[in-house]
């Protein structure tokens, strides 16, 4: 296991492996979910907490906690309970803590949500995708519209204050007009945070062998970028603020869990295929349930890891810092490695503010509306 020279992470992420059915563009760490597997998977993470926190004079106390998968929410109101029990006996979380679960429309209801805010539960994210149930069906998704609409109602009436609600645009066959619909919709339900995310293709998925097989068209790229720059406007018009790529935010509820990533700070990281960072090291669990299972028994479950030194570890805290619109601050970044940015990276970032795509503002680096567009073309020059 990773030690704690440095300092003890105070953000933890925990994967629960488990969905009804893989949807075809899904390239996560998730198999069909099975109760009595889930179990024992659920004894096993306690097992791993204990790994972590063994030998320590105090529960490391944690600012923020994201449970993601898979679906954490298709497990019963029993299972949440004992998972929320080990997390709490191993971890010190207040009230203070961004406690997240991830969830599925259609798989909460007023059980399960009393377990989750007992628990110190005070965010939600939802993955809803799209607003048309015939988008839904065409990409895998098993809720319906009026599932999403439900979810949420029952989330605010157990008292969550703080829901996210996960989009996807350039889907298969989807117009601007259905993304516009889908953007209305979601406003009009007013969340405090809303994400969208471009579709990607990734290998191994359902979508990815219909594709290569000539079976499934995709959006072409104006359309693509149509619909984000939609968004971007769309959204800020409606008084969310445009905090990073992919997010969006009521003031003040900005997602501080990612701003762990973004900032490349540490964090546990937990569970089948869970990925981690501590004291420069970044670390990825085995990915198979049984598997890990079996190693969390006998020792340690990680199968890889690897510590970012010299031009890998700048860039790293580079890429995830111009995520932010805010960009990265020079002074950090001096502090952190005891040079300016230019002294690495001065040629990629002049040639990025010449085409326009980079620009300095109060000593911070951040993209521009146009360096937004091709963002991920910008970051390959860093690598």
């Amino acid at each position: 296991m990773p030690t704690f020279q440095v300092g003890i992470p105070r953000a933890l992420y925990i994967h629960i492996p488990f969905c009804a059915t893989r949807c075809y563009y899904c390239d996560f760490n998730t198999y069909t979910f099975h109760k009595e597997l889930s179990k024992v998977y659920l004894s096993a993470l306690g097992k791993e907490m204990e790994w972590y926190v063994q030998g320590l004079s105090e529960k490391p106390t944690l600012d923020t906690i994201f449970i993601g998968g898979g679906t954490p929410s298709i497990l019963s109101a029993e299972s949440l309970a004992y998972l929320f029990n080990l997390l709490h006996h191993h971890f010190s979380v207040s009230n203070r803590t961004e406690l997240t679960v991830e969830c599925n429309p259609g798989t909460v209801d007023q059980e399960k949500l009393e377990v989750m805010r007992s628990a110190g539960v005070n965010r939600l994210s939802f993955g809803v995708q799209a607003m048309q149930d015939s988008l839904l069906e065409s990409i895998g998704r098993v809720h319906k519209s009026d599932d999403v609409r439900h979810s949420l109602d029952l989330a605010r009436q157990t008292g969550v204050q703080n829901i996210n609600l996960d989009l996807i645009f350039a889907l298969p066959g989807q117009t601007l007009e259905q993304w516009q619909q889908t953007l209305e919709t979601v406003i009009r339900l007013s969340p405090e945070h809303i994400s969208t995310y471009n579709l990607t293709l990734a290998h191994g998925t359902q979508f990815y062998d219909l594709w290569e097989n000539g079976n499934l068209k995709l959006a072409d790229n104006d359309l693509e970028a149509e619909m984000y720059q939609y968004a971007i406007t769309r959204l800020t018009d409606a008084d969310y603020q445009h905090y990073e790529i992919s997010n969006f935010s009521r003031p003040k509820y900005e997602a501080r869990h990612n701003l762990v990533y973004w900032n490349n700070q540490a964090y546990f990281g937990l569970g089948a295929g869970a990925c981690g960072y501590i004291d420069g090291y970044r670390y990825t669990n085995l990915r198979g349930v049984k598997e890990y299972i079996t190693e969390v028994r006998q020792g340690t479950p990680i199968s890889s890891q690897e510590k970012l030194v010299g031009r890998a570890r700048k860039a790293e805290t580079l890429m995830l810092g111009l995520r932010k619109l805010a960009g990265i601050s020079q002074e950090a970044y001096q502090q952190c490695f005891g040079e300016p940015i230019d002294a690495e990276f001065g040629a990629a970032v002049e040639q990025f503010k010449n085409q326009g795509l980079l620009q300095w503002t109060e000593n911070r680096l951040h993209l521009t509306p146009k360096g937004l567009m091709v963002a991920d073309q910008i970051f390959l020059e860093f690598t």
